[in-house]
């Protein structure tokens, strides 16, 4: 691919009116119609890759603004602006002395979503149930629905071809965490059930109140608004597209199988240096709305608004460039710098396109601008970590749902690490590593208690449970001989030798206390004071301990 630098075009080298008809700006693409058959256009196939592309960038000039529907007008006064914010967490923002990965999730997640998610559930299996009185079912709490987003998120840590066989009891495919938390019955009763908008204020395809997204309830605009409102972005920001995999057939569904694959197309602004989404917004269809200047002008207009006058510079693909586009943002006080194919620029004298890499003779240098946009428009590939779920049937919404939630996940991670940075303190998780993390915090802190038939042990899953209530101590069972039996507590026996190690002291085989006492409910060994309170109240009982014992 030829490298070009279009600036000269837009700076006084090609005189551009505001009423010429761009030769590089082809109306047709901006349309709905059109913007289909361009999937098939595209040179690159299978995963999409970052060119070093063609770029362009404008300084300042006049234009028409955005007029027409519901669009957002680009205003301005025509100058450019200095960046003028500061990047960042939010005034909002509220964390503890010492934040869990959980605490970063729950800003973007806040308490509202489950509480939704649990009523619409429940009403959803009401109604369900009035029109099919043999069914049987249980209400969902709160915990339970914390509990079943959980393990939702564990199942893409953890790859298995069927739901079912998380619960599979075969030597070789047993996973024995999942069992142990949950029934898989239960869990697929929820799945069934699970539900995110009132049915009951639904209006179909064609009615004037018509709202594609109507299925995804109040969550979306929640998300979309916790996203924005934690995080400012820096002085780089960047639009993009991706798609949420999906093989069903709604109205709305985009195939690109040579760029992104198959499914619902949806729209991020990122902040180009992190990759944390600031804006998020899935493609609903053709709608009554759409402006005279396109679709994906009207888009980024509507992605954008946040951010002008305020000195940002907005990077974006070769699909949403447009000279209409790069003067309306100018106007509005923001920068632009974006791509372009060659067949736009073809019939422009002043372009002059470089010579090919593979080519014997010069070589054209690659221009600071094509390193910067290569450069930012990869910070896109932090936000598309979003775990990858193996329910494959299942409905579009819910698919789209628990990708926002997937996207959630990352922008907590991201979060995490800058504030990590900011403190001067180091980010040892990896995204997978703090997924992990969510899930056990996710399930200890829900209060949820499986009922049912009696728990497969399992240590880890036991763990997780351990501060909920209804723990008692009980003897550890003799020995077939009569004789009483003992074992290292699991608080003290752990946390001692921690300290010990820690402070360079010598460290026993068996440091700590022998207990002749039991939790019944988690098995293990504990003294009865302080360990017992300490292993059910607190998510760090061992450094809890060091600090009682050792205050100093």
């Amino acid at each position: 691919m030829s490298i070009v630098q279009i600036e000269e075009v837009l700076e006084g080298h090609a005189t551009i009116d505001s009423g010429d008809e761009f030769p590089f700006s082809d109306p047709a693409e901006s349309t709905e119609s059109e913007s289909d058959s361009e999937w098939k256009e595209e040179e690159d196939h299978g995963v999409r890759k970052r060119r070093g592309p063609q770029t362009a960038t404008r300084a300042a000039s006049s234009a028409p603004r955005l007029e027409g529907g519901d669009c957002p007008s680009i205003d301005g006064d025509g100058l450019p602006h200095d960046f003028s914010e500061q990047g960042g967490f939010s005034d909002q923002v509220r964390l503890p002395d010492d934040p869990k990965p959980l605490d970063f999730l729950t800003l973007m997640v806040p308490d509202s979503v489950y509480k939704t998610c649990t009523e619409q559930t429940n009403k959803y299996a009401r109604d369900y149930l009035a029109a099919n009185p043999k069914a049987d079912h249980k209400g969902i709490s709160e915990a339970e629905m914390r509990t079943f987003l959980a393990l939702n998120i564990a199942m893409g840590l953890v790859h298995q071809e069927d739901i079912g066989d998380y619960w599979s009891r075969d030597e070789v495919m047993a996973t024995p965490f999942f069992p142990s938390i949950m029934r898989r019955d239960r869990f697929l009763l929820i799945l069934k059930f699970f539900h995110l908008s009132d049915n009951d204020t639904y209006h179909p395809r064609g009615h004037p109140q018509y709202n594609p997204m109507h299925k995804l309830g109040t969550i979306y605009e929640t998300l979309v608004e916790t996203f924005k409102r934690t995080w400012y972005p820096g002085h780089q920001i960047g639009v993009d597209e991706g798609v949420v995999p999906f093989r069903g057939h709604p109205n709305f569904r985009k195939d690109k199988p040579d760029k992104y694959g198959v499914g619902l197309k949806a729209y991020q602004l990122c902040d180009a240096t992190n990759g944390y989404c600031c804006q998020f917004q899935l493609y609903g269809g053709k709608g009554k709305e759409l402006s005279a200047k396109g679709m994906r002008h009207d888009i980024v207009s509507k992605l954008v608004v946040p951010y002008l006058q305020k000195g940002h510079i907005l990077h974006y693909d070769n699909c949403y460039t447009s000279p209409q586009l790069f003067r309306n943002l100018c106007d509005a006080g923001t920068k632009a710098h974006g791509s372009m194919r060659n067949r736009k620029l073809s019939t422009l004298k002043s372009v002059s396109p470089g010579k090919r890499r593979h080519s014997k003779k010069e070589i054209t240098p690659p221009e600071s601008l094509q390193q910067e946009y290569n450069q930012y428009m990869c910070a896109f590939d932090s936000s598309n970590l979003c775990f990858r779920s193996n329910m494959y049937r299942l409905k579009w919404w819910k698919k789209a749902f628990f990708h926002m939630f997937s996207l959630a996940l990352v922008n907590a991670h991201l979060l995490q690490k800058e504030y990590m940075s900011a403190h001067g303190k180091k980010a040892l998780l990896e995204h997978k590593d703090f997924q992990r993390e969510v899930v056990k915090e996710l399930i200890s802190t829900s209060g949820y208690e499986r009922v049912g038939q009696e728990r497969r042990s399992s240590a880890s899953a036991s763990s997780l449970l351990r501060l909920t209530e209804r723990h008692f101590l009980k003897k550890i069972p003799q020995t077939e001989g009569g004789r009483f039996r003992s074992r290292t507590c699991q608080v003290c026996g752990p946390a001692e030798r921690k300290y010990r190690r820690d402070h360079g002291f010598l460290v026993a085989k068996r440091s700590g206390h022998e207990s002749t006492y039991q939790c019944e409910e988690c098995q293990v060994a504990l003294c009865i004071t302080p360990c017992m309170e300490l292993y059910h109240t607190e998510v760090n009982y061992q450094k809890a301990w060091i600090k009682l014992q050792h205050p100093n």
